[in-house]
């Protein structure tokens, strides 16, 4: 039995082709009486869009390309990325849209992939899991005038944006340490990476420090420097973490010398996969699936360039 088309639908509903495609896409111009009717017929006749078709007519793909932040082969896989493609694959469905990968070890070869997507798939549509300064892709994207939004907080001023308000959150963990746990020496732990999500997250807990009349230390973690840290600096009774991945490379020699018995720890994020292998610590989630819906709806919605998802302690 052949597939209904939209002529199949025009003709019962005794309307032309153009005002069955709008009754079915609720263009406000059409009666919700006249859309009510011919969505009925559709269903009726089992009637199954071709949104793939719909979209290669506009010269672009229903997909959107997700572009992660250049990584190391063996690092181990982030679950709040894992976390925000969830979200993201949420709010594609609905607007019957899917999603491609770009992930390399180098910032020419994650070009180069998003290059292609957009030459070879016909990608017009992109969400960065990431923000850098001098960032070869976006700066990409941006000279091709391709949409895109992305994750965190924005290189340039006017590249449109998702992000939670990491400054308030290093604030109010770095207050939940003091409060709760009356820490009075804090380090803040961050990546070599200097991630603009870190330098939020440290400038809020500076703030808090410095309200207080306290001094913070900075902890860069590389390898082999929790001993060595801990050694310099044993004063240091609390760590705000910028994030649980972070926390899992110390946490073994924190446990193992008996450090964690005197400190006392916040992180960000709040994976429910570290949360298995990681202790009972204090813990600000990022709501990393609602990020992602949040992203996709701005990405589709013009009329707004950037939109902030709330945290939780």
């Amino acid at each position: 039995m052949a597939m209904a088309t939209i002529k199949d639908i025009a003709k019962r509903a005794g309307v032309s082709v153009s005002t069955a495609s709008r009754a079915l896409n609720n263009n406000p111009r059409i009666s919700s009486g006249t859309r009510a009717k011919i969505k009925q017929i559709a269903n009726e006749l089992g009637y199954s869009p071709n949104y793939t078709a719909q979209t290669l007519t506009r010269g672009e793909a229903n997909m959107v390309g997700l572009v992660f932040p250049v990584t190391n082969q063996d690092a181990l896989a982030n679950p709040f990325h894992i976390d925000l493609m969830r979200g993201v694959g949420v709010a594609l469905e609905k607007r019957h849209y899917t999603m491609v990968v770009a992930i390399a070890e180098s910032e020419e070869r994650l070009l180069g992939t998003v290059k292609s997507m957009v030459a070879q798939s016909k990608v017009h549509n992109f969400l960065l899991l990431y923000t850098k300064e001098d960032d070869p892709v976006t700066a990409y994207l941006r000279a091709a005038k391709l949409n895109f939004v992305v994750i965190g907080h924005p290189e340039l001023v006017g590249d449109r944006f998702v992000d939670n308000d990491n400054i308030q959150a290093g604030f109010l963990a770095t207050q939940k340490l003091l409060d709760d746990h009356h820490c009075q020496h804090v380090a803040f732990v961050s990546s070599p990476n200097h991630w603009p999500y870190e330098t939020d997250r440290q400038l809020g807990s500076s703030q808090c420090l410095n309200e207080r009349g306290m001094h913070g230390q900075s902890w860069v973690v590389e390898t082999g420097s929790t001993l060595t840290f801990l050694r310099d600096h044993p004063e240091v009774d609390g760590l705000v973490c910028a994030d649980d991945l972070l926390f899992l490379q110390i946490y073994r020699q924190l446990q193992a010398t008996d450090q964690l018995t005197r400190l006392a720890v916040i992180c960000f994020n709040n994976s429910r996969l570290l949360g298995q292998l990681l202790p009972a610590i204090d813990r600000v989630d990022l709501r990393p699936r609602q990020l992602g819906i949040a992203a996709v709806d701005l990405l589709f919605n013009h009329q707004a360039d950037h939109q902030f998802v709330t945290f939780t302690l």
